[in-house]
């Protein structure tokens, strides 16, 4: 028997020595790759972090040094179109201006800038100038005070016409006063208003032509004597009328008691009018008032 020697195994590693199984080496690839990416990206992320790190150390210490404000604080204030200065008017749409302005406040308050605190506000020329704006802003007040205590009748311009033309239709209102009391005894009262109608407007119009004679007196104490009695005298004549007093339904026919009540009503008031046209002409001159008296007598 021929006997062989042996010989070690020396198999190629490249070659597979078994072909019916998978080779393991094809499995360990994919996890060494799949290791690595992540590797990769973690290492990116850091990257990142520290980058953002730094940006946000590089921003702060930028800010601190320039002294960061808010973006609309380093614009301004916005204009407010909805405030009392800028608001826009109907017609004109622009701006509308207050009564009083900052500027007319700063003229007697000094400029807004300047504080209490502020070393200026002690210098004399900063005093003189504070006492020179309050000195004129009392007097303006002052003057205010004094033109509004003026009584609106002395800023009435003063009549053309003489005195006695307009008491002409007041002596035509006394003789209508003395008419009407029989018509009110007969409770007419459609041709009492007519009679009223004629007192009040033309052609005699009393609360006018009472104006005017007020304005003509000479004595500042009669004119304001005549003043009173001539309101009292208007709210007399007014009376007349049982209807500006009484809640009257108007009707066909008036009771009898109603007529009797309306007629006392009306003849007090009638007879306070007449009282008081004898005191208010009492205050006139006595020659303006015998010249009416001297053209009512014509037929004026």
């Amino acid at each position: 028997m021929q006997s062989s020697a042996l010989r070690p195994c020396t198999l190629n590693r490249s070659q597979r020595p078994f072909r019916g199984f998978p080779s393991t080496s094809g499995r360990s690839a994919p996890f060494r790759c799949r290791a690595g990416l992540d590797e990769d990206v973690l290492a990116r992320l850091k990257a990142a972090e520290e980058e953002a790190a730094r940006l946000r150390k590089e921003l702060a210490a930028a800010q601190a040094a320039k002294g960061a404000q808010d973006p609309v604080e380093k614009e301004g204030k916005p204009v407010r179109i909805d405030s009392v200065d800028n608001r826009e008017t109907l017609f004109g749409g622009g701006p509308r201006t207050t009564w009083l302005s900052e500027k007319d406040v700063e003229f007697f308050s000094g400029p807004a800038g300047v504080r209490e605190e502020d070393a200026s506000t002690e210098a004399p020329e900063y005093k003189a100038t504070v006492q020179r704006r309050l000195l004129i802003g009392g007097i303006l007040a002052a003057g205010l005070g004094a033109f509004a205590l003026v009584p609106t009748e002395a800023l009435r311009p003063k009549p053309s016409k003489p005195m006695y033309f307009y008491l002409v239709p007041l002596l035509r209102v006394q003789e209508l006063l003395g008419e009407c009391r029989s018509i009110i005894e007969a409770a007419d009262w459609d041709q009492l208003r007519q009679a009223l109608s004629r007192i009040e407007g033309p052609p005699n119009n009393v609360r006018q032509n009472l104006d005017n004679i007020i304005a003509l007196i000479p004595e500042a104490k009669a004119a304001s004597r005549a003043q009173e009695l001539s309101a009292d005298l208007y709210e007399y004549l007014r009376s007349l009328d049982y209807q500006q007093y009484f809640d009257a339904i108007p009707q066909k026919a008036i009771s009898g008691a109603q007529n009797a009540q309306y007629a006392a009503f009306s003849l007090s008031s009638l007879q306070a009018a007449q009282a008081k046209m004898t005191e208010l002409l009492a205050l006139v001159p006595r020659d303006q008032l015998q010249l009416a008296r001297d053209q009512l007598a014509v037929g004026y």
